[in-house]
């Protein structure tokens, strides 16, 4: 009995997060109740109250579950440094297109969750992932660095900025339709190509010896 009674209680959560992901996304956190979010969940209020005290909590429960599930279908480290970040932006890209809590909570962490004081956690998790994005993408360059797949001299920080910023605009090409992975996936490794190769992604001493 312990066990059903665990297993409905976190069928009640994901209900309730599910819930909370779409009237999130249409009308923000400011303007989004308790109630809204039980009608969507199809629950009661006190269900909602039973599990979390206010909405902020259900914000931050819906994403923290996001980053959870991410974490268990991230994909694993390739030999090769371009061939991983490769993968984990084609792994993004879909977890964008495809309908479900990924696609709901990125697009309502950047463009439906308002900047003010109430909002203050949910927009330091944005930004704590931000940064961790960052850093593993200087993290991989560095191993491609190691590894003799880009030249010793590459400005690591401004390369992760060019892929970072890149992979960011790549996002429009998501919207509705078919979304184009091939065409995705060729800029990507074009980006990469030209990190090994283009002598502008090089420390100052390279740019003056390549002009000489």
């Amino acid at each position: 009995m312990a066990r059903k009674t665990k297993e409905e209680s976190q069928k009640t959560r994901d209900a309730i997060l599910d819930g909370a992901e779409r009237v999130f996304l249409r009308q923000g956190v400011a303007n989004a109740t308790m109630a809204q979010i039980a009608d969507a969940a199809g629950v009661s209020r006190g269900a909602v109250y039973g599990h979390y005290d206010n909405k902020m909590e259900v914000c931050r429960a819906m994403v923290d579950r996001v980053f959870e599930l991410d974490a268990l279908r991230f994909p694993a480290e390739r030999a090769s440094a371009g061939e991983t970040l490769v993968a984990v932006g084609m792994y993004y890209l879909r977890q964008f297109h495809e309908p479900g809590p990924a696609q709901r909570v990125t697009e309502f962490l950047y463009h439906k969750c308002e900047r003010n004081q109430e909002n203050r956690g949910i927009l330091r998790r944005r930004e704590l992932m931000d940064r961790a994005s960052m850093h593993y993408v200087r993290r991989q360059l560095r191993r491609a660095v190691a590894q003799g797949e880009l030249p010793q001299d590459i400005e690591v920080g401004i390369a992760a900025e060019f892929l970072v910023r890149l992979f960011e605009g790549m996002y429009g090409m998501m919207d509705g339709g078919k979304a184009p992975f091939a065409a995705c996936e060729r800029i990507l490794r074009a980006a990469w190509q030209s990190l090994a190769t283009v002598a502008a992604w090089r420390g100052e001493g390279s740019h003056s010896s390549a002009s000489t």
